[in-house]
């Protein structure tokens, strides 16, 4: 015997909303699974500084060789994850910017939107990464990687770096994930 029971609509909008907050704490979960895990480093003149278990710590130059506006390319954290390096200068602070001047960052070289290279559209002036030769996407390079125009939907994946006492700098991690890979850290033929 089959018992039939009427749900009203307070009780239906709970389960709705029980089942909606389940589904988006157990998707959340995984997608940071993928992208990479967080743990706090020591701290450092009062700044904690942020590593990433899962990530290697690659060198990738040193300050006194950069030159404001001169992009540094170099692929993390595997191959063929092309990434560009750049001193901002012009006395701009970047969100997450290592140096001196908090102006020196990295980001994915590969659009957010549909991975088309973007090694050689960096605007000095502007401080901007972009426009995309596809679709015509630009990202602030002093905020984040933010979308400034164009068709992306996500920021610019940036590469969170560190700097020692010797100006060496040194690749740490990643924010976001680079267009085209299901994860950061996994090949594409499915290996770790």
């Amino acid at each position: 015997m089959v018992m039939e029971q009427a749900v009203d609509r307070r009780a239906f909008v709970k389960l709705v909303g029980l089942s909606a907050g389940g589904i988006a704490l157990s998707g959340g979960a995984v997608v940071a699974g993928l992208v990479g895990r967080r743990r706090v480093g020591a701290q450092e003149a009062n700044k904690v500084v942020l590593a990433y278990s899962d990530y290697p710590d690659v060198a990738i130059a040193n300050l006194a060789d950069l030159k404001d506006g001169e992009p540094v390319f170099f692929d993390y954290p595997q191959a063929g994850q092309r990434n560009m390096l750049v001193k901002l200068g012009q006395g701009r602070t970047a969100e997450e910017g290592v140096g001196p001047g908090s102006d020196v960052v990295a980001y994915s070289a590969f659009c957010a939107h549909m991975g088309a290279p973007l090694d050689t559209v960096y605007n000095h002036e502007h401080a901007v990464l972009g426009p995309c030769p596809l679709h015509f996407s630009t990202f602030d390079l002093a905020k984040s990687g933010i979308l400034v125009m164009g068709k992306a939907t996500q920021p610019l994946p940036q590469v969170v770096l560190a700097v020692d006492a010797a100006g060496a700098i040194t690749a740490t991690g990643m924010y976001g994930l680079i267009y085209g890979w299901p994860a950061n850290l996994i090949t594409l033929d499915g290996g770790n």
